[in-house]
């Protein structure tokens, strides 16, 4: 219990304790997250603890609003979410036939038919991975998590933070080591959403061939491959059209649906990704146009946000409700906007 209480706070404190440099770390006065002895006035202070580094809350005590300067990732008012969405429970169907609309970590405790899908994987290699009863199963953080490893406690995370990666964002190499993914991060984290002066910049590989996979796409591939790449099933290097998934971390072409016409779109409900000069350049408050001339890149991050939304998936904006001919400028049409 104590492991999975340290692994649910090692990621959820990661999501938002971070300035636009990447290499930040927790600040404030100690008080604010630790107690000596979880008593106070004669009454534990959190009555479910004491917990591991003297934490005065559990991880999601702290992630509901306990702590100021953590981020609420139980939002379920939009002006109350940050980038990544929320995990709130009211937005969880019921019903065993819905398109689930959170990120179903083994951490939060969830009710209903979520638990049955975290023994599985959607768009897992080889066409649906389904780990047998007991297995080990996606946390928020450690080796089968998102945001680095569970070990460390405060003093190696929270305190020191890591140097490169983005919003504590980082996989098991399974080598002993882990990757760091790259990215900016807004200093509020795009709490209400992203606006013209105050967003995430997302960084994209530059093509299928790079060594180092550190693009919050390649983060997202390692247990969703089979969703996007290639034209086949035996590959996992972009192929020549027809395309049969949707790419990712792929350049939109110049001349593709007239977009390089000084289109501009949502940066908040379909944001893209950046490489190279285009990455560089850009910060949270960098006017973000969106446009062909900055060399967008459609990521996992453009249609979904990591922890949940109102829509079924997990996407940013209503699928069912896409349609050509419509008009909109979000969404599918933001990119495919011959069809408007």
């Amino acid at each position: 219990m104590r492991k999975t209480i340290m692994a649910v706070l090692l990621a959820l404190l990661s999501i938002a304790l971070v300035s636009v440099s990447a290499n930040a770390a927790i600040t404030g006065h100690c008080s604010d997250c630790h107690t000596m002895h979880n008593s106070q006035d004669g009454a534990p202070v959190d009555g479910a603890g004491p917990n591991d580094n003297l934490t005065k809350f559990s991880c999601v005590g702290c992630h509901s609003g306990a702590v100021a300067a953590a981020p609420n990732v139980f939002g379920q008012l939009a002006a109350a979410r940050t980038a990544g969405g929320t995990f709130n429970s009211n937005i969880v169907d019921a019903a065993a036939t819905d398109y689930h609309k959170v990120h179903n970590v083994r951490d939060i405790s969830w009710s209903n038919d979520e638990v049955e899908l975290l023994n599985i994987t959607p768009g897992a290699e080889g066409g649906g991975f389904t780990e047998p009863v007991g297995a080990a199963e996606l946390t928020c953080a450690g080796a089968l998590g998102c945001h680095g490893q569970a070990s460390g406690g405060f003093k190696g995370f929270h305190h020191n933070g890591y140097p490169n990666a983005y919003r504590f964002l980082r996989f098991n190499d399974g080598a002993g080591g882990y990757t760091d993914i790259q990215g900016k991060g807004s200093p509020d984290r795009e709490l209400g959403g992203a606006t013209a002066a105050n967003h995430n910049v997302y960084y994209a590989l530059l093509n299928d061939s790079v060594a180092t996979r550190d693009s919050i796409s390649s983060l997202c591939s390692l247990c969703h491959g089979v969703f996007h790449g290639a034209t086949d099933t035996s590959s996992t290097s972009p192929g020549t059209s027809p395309w049969k998934r949707h790419p990712t971390d792929v350049a939109i072409p110049t001349a593709w649906d007239a977009i390089g016409a000084g289109v501009t779109i949502d940066y908040n409900v379909t944001p893209f990704g950046f490489n190279g000069a285009d990455y560089t350049a850009m910060t949270p408050s960098t006017a973000y146009s969106a446009t062909l001339s900055d060399n967008p890149r459609v990521i996992c991050v453009s249609c979904h946000r990591a922890h949940g939304s109102d829509n079924n998936d997990l996407l940013r904006f209503d699928y069912a409700g896409q349609s050509a001919g419509g008009g909109g400028t979000t969404g599918c049409l933001a990119c495919h906007t011959a069809v408007r």
